[in-house]
């Protein structure tokens, strides 16, 4: 999922768990590579993850529970990436030996490979599908991920980020607080939207643009009452206003925001152009000033602005964070292989620390290559700024 200046992209064509949707939906590519897929070997004698999973039950070969086929969680675990000791603070107990021996005899053995070199190719297969899915909504799409920040959520999102953003040539990656819980956060206190939208399918400079604009108007009162009804008011209530355009002839659309103000020539030619631009930025073109636009559509985005309680303060408040730590070996692939980790708390980073470094917490897992350089930002998100070096 991309985001830029606040809001998400959003597309009208959407494809999801093999379906394709023509619906109004956030920009989200899927990721088939959960913590429970397979490691196995093809028949040509590659190394492969998924789509099979062990799930929750059997889980895990470490998870003692009867699992024989290694997956990607034995792996972090073999590389030392995760800690048997500490996964959700303590209350599941991982078998490293279990882990290693599954490892070992399935996969290193038969491919000639080094335990750790064998986890470290099954660590970076893993994030190398995690890449495809965020290139299907940046560079397949015209944007450039180097110009972007990796958000790194999840209880596994940090365990990888680093070493995708570094792939990608990305420079920083960020980690919020309570990693592993944050989508369930954003379900409870993420902003409402209400969404609203008129066809027109018409010329842009042949349309009749008072028509344009009491329909905006009218999408607009239908948002600021459904707001209001759900108590949204005054500053709390915000609307938007979006276009879907085309040039004359084409059966795919573009979404433009469309700024506050009256429909006149100069707001169609400021429409104009930000859809060539917008279609120069997505397909690498544009037409000539004198191709015909066409309006498909209008849209009116009512949000209700929610006020943002300190509840992960609280949940960090509750919790039993682990005390300081030795060192731990951990393999950051064969230009750097085996170290002494350090292992921190979040609250550790208050200077900023050179890695290898794992950050361990209650819900997630934070991972920090040689040579990157983590710090903590006022809002206790954990900040990593990599270099050419810190891509393993």
């Amino acid at each position: 999922m991309l985001g830029r200046r606040g809001h998400h992209d959003r597309r009208t064509l959407a494809n999801g768990a093999g379906y394709t949707l023509k619906v109004p939906a956030i920009d989200l590519a899927e990721v088939g590579a959960g913590s429970g897929s397979h490691v196995w070997i093809d028949a040509a004698g590659s190394m492969q993850i998924g789509p099979e999973s062990a799930g929750a039950e059997p889980g895990p070969v470490c998870y003692g529970r009867g699992g024989t086929i290694p997956t990607i969680t034995d792996a972090n675990v073999v590389l030392g990436y995760i800690n048997p000791d500490y996964l959700v603070g303590g209350a599941l107990k991982l078998d490293a030996v279990l882990a290693a021996t599954a490892l070992q005899t399935r996969i290193a053995n038969p491919l000639g490979m080094s335990i750790g070199a064998a986890a470290y190719g099954a660590h970076q297969i893993a994030a190398s599908n995690m890449i495809r899915a965020i290139k299907a909504v940046s560079t397949e799409c015209g944007r450039d991920p180097r110009e972007f920040a990796l958000f790194a959520f999840g209880g596994n999102g940090p365990l990888f980020a680093c070493g995708m953003a570094a792939s990608l040539g990305m420079s920083r990656v960020m980690v919020p607080p309570s990693a592993g819980l944050f989508s369930s956060f954003g379900l409870l206190y993420a902003d409402v939207a209400h969404h609203y939208a008129r066809t027109f399918r018409r010329l842009l400079r042949r349309s009749d643009l008072r028509e344009i604009e009491l329909a905006w108007h009218g999408l607009a009162d239908q948002a600021s009452e459904q707001l209001a009804t759900a108590g949204f008011r005054g500053n709390a209530a915000r609307i938007r206003r979006t276009a879907s355009l085309h040039y004359a002839g084409q059966s795919f659309e573009l979404t433009v925001p469309v700024p506050d103000g009256r429909i006149d020539a100069a707001m169609v030619a400021y429409l104009e152009e930000a859809f060539g631009q917008e279609h120069e930025k997505t397909y690498g073109h544009r037409a000539g000033a004198d191709e015909p636009v066409e309006l498909v559509a209008i849209q009116v985005v009512g949000e209700g602005l929610r006020a943002r309680p300190n509840t992960m303060e609280k949940i960090r408040s509750t919790r039993v964070e682990p005390s300081a730590q030795a060192p731990r070996r951990a393999y950051f692939g064969r230009h750097h292989g085996w170290q002494a980790t350090p292992i921190l708390r979040r609250a550790d980073l208050g200077t900023a620390r050179t890695g290898p470094i794992i950050i361990e917490e209650y819900d997630a897992t934070c991972v920090i290559p040689p040579g990157a350089r983590a710090t903590c930002d006022a809002a206790s998100n954990i900040v990593i700024d990599l270099f050419d070096h810190a891509a393993g």
